[in-house]
């Protein structure tokens, strides 16, 4: 999928204050992955099908996680997440 699908199937989810990260594109192109984060400590990882993944970070921690180190987090399958595309 291109980035514009991703970014249409994540409106269509209706999520309040997420903030895309990033997009890994192997070729410019096609998405192999989609990071983004939903508040303080909510962390989301989309994969090339659009299955989404979750990392909640322990609140103690707030602020110790760097956008910039999204995509080494240990983050669980969550299917309320998985996107549709059109």
């Amino acid at each position: 999928m291109k980035i514009v699908d991703f970014e249409k199937a994540i409106d269509a989810l209706g999520v309040q204050g997420l903030e895309i990260l990033e997009f890994k594109t192997p070729n410019g192109s096609e998405v192999r992955e989609c990071f983004a984060k939903m508040g303080d400590l909510v962390w989301l990882k989309w994969d090339a099908s659009g299955r989404g993944f979750r990392f909640d970070q322990e609140s103690d921690v707030e602020g110790c996680i760097s956008s910039d180190h999204a995509a080494y987090l240990d983050y669980r399958r969550d299917k309320d997440f998985d996107l549709k595309f059109d």
